[in-house]
């Protein structure tokens, strides 16, 4: 299951990155617009914990010294608790559901962060395959 931004306020999105473990996806990357840390961008990985393995995706190390705040965000069409945290450029969104962990983060402001999953991966993997063949020219 990897989940995505229900209403994508930056583009393109592509397949940022991915573990297997086993031959079972453990966590998959979105990233939205550009791929250059520097700029405006979105990027929500998704994972769940297999038996004997513990993933840990990369967090901001600016925004953990931030104070927490406890919201709420809709995951297919469930609110669901998260705690965002902020600095004046960045932000980071952790959240659950079902077996489901989820860390948004991101430069710029927030937009909308209601989630969904992704029906078809076609898509993102097309535009992850453009995106480096663009960076090899």
């Amino acid at each position: 299951m990897i989940y995505s931004l229900r209403s994508a306020w930056q583009t393109p999105c592509a397949l940022g990155e991915f573990h297997e473990v086993n031959g079972a996806w453990q966590s998959a990357m979105l990233v939205y617009g550009p791929w250059d840390t520097g700029q405006e961008h979105t990027r929500i990985t998704t994972w769940r914990d297999l038996p004997g393995q513990e993933f840990h995706p990369d967090a901001l190390p600016l925004t953990q010294a931030s104070p927490p705040q406890d919201i709420q965000v809709r995951i297919d069409d469930r609110l669901t608790p998260a705690t965002l945290r902020r600095d004046p450029e960045t932000w980071e969104l952790w959240t659950a559901i079902d077996e489901h962990k989820i860390l948004l983060t991101g430069r710029g402001p927030l937009g909308d962060l209601t989630l969904a999953k992704l029906d078809d991966i076609v898509p993102v993997i097309a535009a992850r395959r453009t995106r480096i063949e663009n960076r090899r020219r």
